[in-house]
């Protein structure tokens, strides 16, 4: 397992070159995963599935992505992000 955690400078200790480099990686990463939650958390209303059991949990979860997913679509179709093919 690799550490993808980003590093930190302190008082009299800034971050050497290779660990902004290694942070600027690790972000671009970061970045893309995040936004995902983000939409989660803003527009339905969170990711909290409490006192439920695992199986309707995971159906709860795949639905919320299902739905993510087809938000999705319809910015990168709306954006012509990729070219879609009749």
């Amino acid at each position: 397992m690799i550490n993808q955690v980003c590093e930190r400078g302190y008082r009299n200790h800034p971050l050497t070159n290779e660990q902004k480099a290694s942070n600027r990686e690790k972000s671009s990463v970061r970045s893309r995963v995040e936004h995902v939650f983000g939409f989660m958390e803003q527009s339905m209303h969170g990711i909290k599935v409490e006192r439920v059991g695992i199986v309707r949990a995971t159906g709860i979860l795949g639905l919320m992505n299902l739905t993510y997913n087809l938000f999705r679509y319809e910015q990168v179709v709306r954006l012509n992000l990729l070219p879609i093919k009749n």
